[in-house]
């Protein structure tokens, strides 16, 4: 039940620092404000398109989505590049019964939720620009750049440009309309083909966003081309940034404010049981500059030189003040506070900072609790902790008498979650890109308190360069062998040793640089360190034998398969070393000392190095060894093995004949091999569904991947994950 004193709309944005979604949640507060709501912005900072980045585990703060405080939510949905979080926050999503509308493009992943989804009219902004280009300035050649040719919006925006010439009574070229990327490099190769004569130069162009004109304007100015004389350049989307560019860009602001302002209105009418609100897609603003003869606007040019200054400003004090030093100097939790209060003046208009740290934020290996104390810092408010629920917003929104907007934004350490800053606002501007240095180093300092007070982190410290190999940070053999003799079991579980022997052989070592050969090891390294998780233990203990310390249920067998499908996914060393490059054993510990069980899994690594070193001297042994590198490292593309018999000199027959000679297998079995790694990859390294893992791994038929699976492994895809999660 909401216990707030006033309505909490959710707003669900990635990265709300960028002037995209800020445009939307101008309008959004604004709005929201004059009718009385509360608004929960729930973002992340850095929106890493990149799934193995620490810096992913910033999207737990969109578990906030489940508080029972939210009315109802307004999602930007086109802000979440990726695809793995936007299946995140569409599962949240699913288990809201609230109104939640979405705002923008709408991704695939949140439709099945969203009552209503609205946009500004791209076809409309488009025709209004070409419009004003031959009505205002006469122009009777004009050519468009839009974005890819596989996304709907860019011919959505090419439709635009096609209905003002129609409209004009003007023929409609195909030819002029031309695909790129959205980004600069495109503007910049369409401007080198004018330039070249490789395309007639219009008398003006469009450009279906900022960046791609950037790069044109770029070229010309480069190649003494006169802009607008010789040709009129017009952006879209007004990103804010043309400031630097000359000479200044005209362009077209989409009416992102108004669409926020509308997801509010419609969001009241469906909480208060009205009619759904109408909603036309709002015109927006043509930015006039000198890139057309229009010219620049004086009264807006020099907002936006003001505005420049002001982040400049900010920009200059972020970077140059104390805060970090002064933060790593806090010897508790209160002086940590007081001194990032002092500091409030580095985020613009903030009305009250909020530190909101999970009760047990400094303990690593646990869950993070649904406890916080929650410290306002600015020096102007009451600063007594207060422990709440993380998912109840009431407590804290309902201490001010007037509406606000509030933003969560993640504190994390690496894959730690420490907990989230709330940032109030009473007014719509809010902050912007300045604020990523600002929380980074808030998150970085709280990390370095945390190991400053844990005496069990110091005291490992004191034996860091006896017991830790130099190239990895893993314990060495010393170390290795201390964490044995310690080891102590948890429930039913065996100590098992794993081993991994990697660069094998050494003429393909001599091949490579230096460099490359230890970018191989530490790529191997980070395989050891997902295999072996927070729990066990792994350390380096030569050039090339890493050891891991696993409690587990599972077989040796089984570990050492798991181990070599999770490093057969590491392309830094599987490019430079291959499939035959490396072996892992494992065997159960049982009573064994430490250097009898060294000792047995190195004899058992020896014969497996024999085996492999054999097939070597099989005639056409490097050509199969490079087919069977591209099988492991792309196993979705072997579905059809047509093109890869090709890279064959002999027949198809032969082939695979000698395929199965040398490796033992034949070829269509290690194609399905490779599948199945791939598949015990995700399923030790990820929380993904069987059904999402069997889609990665390519496989259309679910059911079908499970009978795969099971033959292979002897045992289904959940049976594995839980044996090795055991």
């Amino acid at each position: 039940m909401n216990r707030a004193k006033r309505p909490i709309i959710g707003v669900v944005a990635a990265e709300a620092n960028c002037i995209e979604q800020r445009q939307i949640l101008k309008g959004i507060v604004e709005q929201a404000q004059k009718l009385g709501y509360d608004t929960a912005v729930i973002t992340n900072v850095f929106n890493t398109q990149n799934e193995d980045s620490p810096m992913f585990s910033e999207n737990e703060v969109y578990d906030l989505i489940l508080s029972e405080d939210i009315s109802a939510i307004i999602i930007i949905s086109e802000s979440f590049v990726n695809e793995t979080l936007r299946k995140k926050v569409a599962s949240y999503l699913a288990r809201r019964d609230i109104p939640i509308i979405s705002v923008g493009s709408l991704h695939d992943e949140f439709k099945p939720f969203v009552f209503r989804s609205i946009n500004t009219s791209d076809e409309n902004d488009t025709e209004e620009i070409t419009s004003h280009l031959i009505e205002e300035h006469g122009y009777t050649s004009i050519d468009l750049l839009t974005g890819y040719d596989y996304v709907d919006v860019s011919h959505n925006r090419a439709e635009g440009y096609r209905k003002a010439l129609k409209k004009h009574g003007m023929p409609v070229d195909e030819s002029k309309i031309h695909f790129g990327d959205f980004w600069m490099n495109s503007g910049k190769e369409l401007a080198e083909k004018y330039i070249r004569g490789e395309l007639p130069m219009p008398q003006a162009l469009i450009c279906a966003n900022d960046y791609m004109a950037f790069g044109v304007l770029d070229v010309f100015v480069r190649n003494n081309i006169s802009v607008p004389d010789q040709i009129a350049v017009v952006g879209y989307e007004y990103i804010d940034k043309r400031t630097l560019y000359s000479p200044l860009l005209t362009t077209y602001q989409r009416n992102r404010t108004e669409l926020g302002r509308s997801a509010i209105h419609i969001i009241h009418e469906k909480l208060n049981f009205n009619l759904d609100y109408e909603f036309l897609p709002p015109s927006g603003t043509l930015i006039k500059g000198d890139s057309c003869p229009c010219g620049r606007d004086n009264t807006q040019f020099y907002q936006e030189l003001d505005l420049l200054k002001a982040k400049k400003d900010y920009e200059f004090w972020n970077l140059y003040s104390s805060l970090d030093q002064e933060l790593t100097l806090s010897r508790n939790l209160e002086e940590f506070s007081a001194t990032l209060g002092s500091f409030h003046w580095l985020l613009r208009n903030a009305a009250n900072i909020i530190l909101c740290l999970y009760s047990n934020w400094y303990e690593v290996n646990s869950p993070a609790s649904d406890i916080m104390t929650c410290r306002p810092i600015v020096p102007w408010t009451e600063s007594a902790p207060l422990e709440i629920s993380k998912y109840d917003f009431a407590s804290f929104f309902s201490l001010h008498s007037e509406p606000a907007v509030y933003y969560f934004d993640p504190l994390y350490f690496g894959s730690h979650p420490l907990g989230f800053i709330i940032l109030r606002y009473d007014e719509p501007d809010t902050y912007d890109d300045i604020f990523r240095n600002w929380i980074k180093t808030v998150s970085n300092s709280l990390e370095f308190l945390r190991m400053k007070n844990d005496i069990q982190y110091l005291s490992k410290c004191q034996n860091l360069s006896e017991q830790r190999d130099t190239l990895t940070g893993m314990f060495n053999s010393q170390g290795i062998k201390k964490a044995y003799n310690s080891a102590v079991l948890h429930g039913d579980k065996e100590l098992y040793m794993v081993m991994l022997k990697v660069c094998l052989f050494e003429e393909s070592s001599s091949q490579l640089s230096n460099d490359k050969r230890i970018d191989a090891i530490l790529d191997a390294s980070k395989a050891i360190s997902k295999f072996c998780g927070n729990h066990d233990v792994c350390g380096r203990i030569s050039d090339n034998t890493f050891i891991c310390l696993v409690q587990s249920n599972a077989s040796p067998d089984t570990l050492s398969d798991c181990l070599a499908s999770i490093l057969i996914q590491h392309r830094k060393y599987m490019e430079n070393f291959g499939v035959d490059s490396f072996i892992c054993t494992a065997e159960k510990c049982v009573d064994s000392s430490f250097n009898d069980i060294i000792r047995i899994c190195s004899e058992k690594a020896d014969k497996l190095i024999s085996s492999i070193s054999e097939r070597r001297l099989t005639s056409h042994y490097n050509q199969l060894s490079e087919i069977r590198n591209y099988v492991y490292m792309n196993p979705i593309e072997t579905f059809d093995t047509t093109e890869l018999h090709k890279r064959f000199s002999g027949s198809t027959g032969y082939f695979r004949s000698i395929y199965k000679q040398c490796f033992g297998s034949s070829f269509h079995k290690d194609c399905i091999s490779a599948r199945i790694a791939k598949a015990k990859y995700q399923l030790s390294t990820t929380t993904l569904s069987v059904m999402e893992i069997s889609e990665k791994c390519g496989y259309l038929d679910s059911k079908y991947f499970l009978r795969q699976f099971s033959a292979s492994a002897g045992m289904t895809p959940i049976q594995f994950r839980n044996l090795l999660k055991s």
